[in-house]
Formats: C-alpha cells, sequence, structure tokens
C-alpha cells in the first residue's frame, strides 16, 4: 500500500465514514464541510485524484463522486480503526445475557450467539461449531426414554454435547445402562472418538468380548453411537436483514448471497480461517475468496477454550458496513461466548 500524509488519510476517513452512512459517492464538496478538513475544494480534488491513482477510491462514473475500494476499506481498518479505542466492556454484558437466556449447553449458546449478532448488527450472524468427531471423548451416558428407545449423550472436552435416539431390542433397565455408561467412559476416556471407533472395533472381535456378555452389549451400543460421524454445523440468523441494504436490489447479487447461505460449506471454509488466529479477523470483499459474495465483507472471531477449538463467530453484511461497530461486536460477543463456553467445558469434565 501506499503511505499515506496525515491530510490524505483524514480524507479517506472522510470519504469512507461518509459513504458508509449515505451508501452514495462521495465529492470533494462533501468532503470540505467536514469538520477538520481545513483545505481548499482544488487541494481536495488533488488529493482525490491520488488516492484513485493509488487504489485506496475509484469513481464509478465521470461526474460523480468516490468510493471505496477494497484496499481503502483495508487501510482504514488495518491504521484508521486499529487506532481508536473499541468500544467499552458494558456492551459485553447486554450480550452476557442474551446469549445465556438461550441455556448452558454449548450447542445452544453457539446457536444462540447467531441471532444475537445479527440482532445487534442488523447484518446477517453466522456461528461455525467443529465437528465432535474432531474432539476428545470424555463421557457417555444412557438414559432409557421409552420401553424400546434410548437416548445417547456424548460429551466431549471440548464441552461439546451429541444426544441421538437408538433402538433398544433387548429392553434393557436404566441400571444396567448406567453400568453400560461407565464401562465405555472408562475404556475410551481421552481418546479422540476417531480412536475410540476403532478401539471399539477392535475390542468387539477379541475373545474376552464374546466371553463378556455385559462388555459385548456395552461395546455393541457404543458402535451404534460412534460409527457414525457427526457433521459439522453452522448457523445462520439474520439473512433477512440484507433485504434491506441496497448493494442487493440487484436480483443476480441477492440470489447469489441467498445461495452462498445455503451452501454452508462455503462459509465454512472461510470461517475456517480464522481458527488458528488469536483475535479478530476481517475479510473485506475478495480476500475471502468467494467470488459470489465478493460485494461483502466478513468480521470474524474464533472461539477456544484452554483444550480445544470449538468455532468461530462472525457477522457478514456488505463492504460498506460500519467496521468500527461490527469489529467491537464481534470482539466482545467472542470474548463472552469463549467466557460461558470455558465454564460449561469445566462443568463437564
Amino acid at each position: 500500500m501506499h503511505p499515506l500524509e496525515p491530510r490524505t488519510e483524514a480524507i479517506l476517513e472522510t470519504i469512507i465514514t461518509e459513504y458508509i452512512i449515505t451508501g452514495e459517492p462521495v465529492g470533494s464538496r462533501t468532503v470540505s464541510r467536514k469538520k477538520g478538513i481545513d483545505l481548499s475544494a482544488a487541494s481536495i480534488r488533488n488529493i482525490m485524484t491520488d488516492l484513485t491513482e493509488w487504489g485506496y477510491i475509484s469513481q464509478p462514473h465521470v461526474s460523480a463522486g468516490r468510493v471505496p475500494s477494497d484496499q481503502g476499506y483495508r487501510f482504514y481498518v488495518n491504521n484508521i480503526m486499529a487506532r481508536r479505542a473499541l468500544r467499552p466492556a458494558e456492551e459485553q454484558i447486554v450480550i452476557e445475557g442474551l446469549i445465556r437466556a438461550a441455556g448452558m449447553e454449548i450447542r445452544d449458546m453457539l446457536r444462540q450467539s447467531s441471532a444475537v449478532l445479527a440482532d445487534l448488527s442488523k447484518k446477517a450472524g453466522v456461528v461455525a461449531a467443529m465437528a465432535v468427531a474432531g474432539q476428545r471423548f470424555q463421557a457417555i451416558e444412557f438414559i432409557k426414554v421409552a420401553e424400546a428407545r434410548i437416548l445417547v449423550t456424548l460429551v466431549s472436552t471440548g464441552g461439546l454435547i451429541q444426544n441421538k435416539l437408538i433402538d433398544d431390542e433387548d429392553r434393557l433397565d436404566q441400571e444396567l445402562l448406567e453400568r453400560y455408561s461407565r464401562m465405555l467412559s472408562d475404556m475410551l476416556k481421552n481418546l479422540d472418538l476417531r480412536q475410540a471407533r476403532e478401539r471399539i472395533e477392535r475390542e468387539l472381535v477379541q475373545e474376552k468380548t464374546r466371553m463378556d456378555a455385559m462388555l459385548a452389549k456395552a461395546l455393541h451400543l457404543g458402535h451404534v453411537v460412534l460409527s457414525q460421524e457427526p457433521g459439522r454445523e453452522i448457523f445462520i440468523e439474520g439473512q433477512s436483514n440484507m433485504l434491506d441494504e441496497p448493494e442487493f436490489t440487484n436480483l443476480e447479487q441477492l440470489k447469489a448471497l441467498l445461495v452462498t447461505f445455503a451452501e454452508k460449506s462455503k462459509l465454512l471454509k472461510i470461517l475456517d480461517k480464522t481458527l488458528e488466529a488469536k483475535g479478530i479477523q476481517v475479510f473485506i470483499g475478495s480476500e475471502h475468496g468467494l467470488d459470489e459474495i465478493e460485494t461483502c465483507s466478513i468480521v470474524a472471531y474464533p472461539i477456544r477454550t484452554r483444550d480445544a477449538v470449538v468455532g468461530s463467530i462472525g457477522v457478514i453484511g456488505p463492504k460498506r458496513m460500519n467496521y468500527r461497530k461490527m469489529v467491537a461486536l464481534v470482539d466482545n460477543t467472542g470474548r463472552v461466548l469463549t467466557r460461558l463456553v470455558s465454564r460449561a467445558v469445566a462443568g463437564s469434565v
């Protein structure tokens, strides 16, 4: 990026903030009326010409004002915005109350976070959970819920819980199911779920298993649960918020956005880029690599406990978004969710 002098930087900031508010190209006259821009109209036009040549802004029409480019937004996020303090932490108090309203199960908190982000941002809120299969086995519990049905609860050390109903052809009683739970939990603890499945498969062919009917039944139940790897989940809320954005009055652009929301695997690839990061990540326009929604930016944050990567959260909106507000919101939500998930994990160990 071309380095900018303070007055040039001030003009770029004015163009970006004004465009975010109005959605209209910004002219030199508008810039000259802003507080702190103590330059003649001619000087402002010259600087705007320089910014255009350097790729920070563009001119959609010959007679129109300027609009920020992806490079201009990136400079704003990395330099101008980075020097300003984000919103104070009292926002976290509100966010925590909204997330806790869904309960303290991790899956519920993740799902609720997407709704909280959508509501507070007026954009699309997205949360991706890591697959349970990527976690380590902590415990398994069998609960009799009907004469021929058992609810299986599988808990990982990442605090993620998978519930599954299985058939009970033998009409087992609850006391026996609890013994099976203890046997499998002791045998498989701290293996990852792939290793746990392989351990069960090895044990099932052992001679001692064939001689021990109780062990054989416990292993059979465990195999039923672990033989199918659960897929990853992604929660998206606030898609309708995007209908209010002028960028999506174009039917083709709106259609591409909605298709991307439906084909969640593409969003997962973007959110996965945040998993190794230490904090907030901002993908502006084409930076995220999805041509279908290059008119959008994504602000994302990884959710990790001491022992596991749980997933990532984010806001998706047009490039013409209030980055200061979005970064503060996603950052505060990420910090709150990390605390809540860590507490939930500690309570499940």
